[in-house]
């Protein structure tokens, strides 16, 4: 980040190139996670946990601004369909949630309301004035910001490897339900 507490144009680069374009999807994941940046730092290990309520773009410049990932635990996916994000520091307990403001920009939305899909090139340029509108916004202008609404996440848990008595796969021993006195995968649960 810079001194005025932007992201710089390599982490922007960087974000960019990790997801594969930059899109306005991408650019909410820039400005949420450069507020994490700004508040509660970057994650060494697991002291920064992020909870994505959304799968979408952003989540990509979140995970490799942050540091914080699905594969280390401290990036967890609820999914209630909001593009909102809970940032938690385990050091202190700071944390706040950051909800894309719904009356951010209403002008572009009418924009994007009247124009048809064969006009690309219109199309196109809204893609790009989104994109510059959400990245010179103030923060607090682009999110709602407030509390989390829910505890600090656990940390990341290693759990014992258990066959599927159907399909014979390996499964965590938590992710294992019972169907007919078997303990089975989700999967299998599904089919029976």
């Amino acid at each position: 980040m810079n001194m005025n507490g932007a992201l710089t144009r390599e982490q922007i680069d960087g974000a960019i190139a990790f997801h594969g374009h930059h899109c306005p999807g991408l650019t909410i994941g820039l400005r949420a996670a450069e507020w994490c940046l700004r508040e509660l730092g970057r994650a060494g290990d697991e002291d920064i946990v992020v909870v994505t309520e959304t799968d979408m773009c952003g989540d990509d410049a979140i995970q490799y601004l942050t540091g914080c990932t699905f594969g280390k635990g401290n990036f967890i996916f609820r999914d209630t369909g909001k593009v909102a994000f809970s940032f938690y520091r385990r050091s202190d307990g700071k944390c706040a949630r950051l909800v894309l403001n719904p009356d951010f920009a209403p002008e572009l939305r009418r924009r994007q309301e009247q124009l048809q899909p064969d006009q690309e090139e219109e199309l196109a340029q809204l893609k790009r004035d989104r994109i510059e509108r959400m990245m010179t916004a103030e923060l607090d202008e682009l999110f709602l910001i407030g509390p989390a609404r829910s505890e600090i996440p656990h940390r990341a848990r290693i759990h014992k490897t258990v066959r599927c008595e159907i399909c014979g796969e390996g499964v965590m021993e938590p992710r294992l339900t019972t169907v007919q006195g078997k303990r089975v995968c989700l999967d299998c649960a599904a089919r029976s």
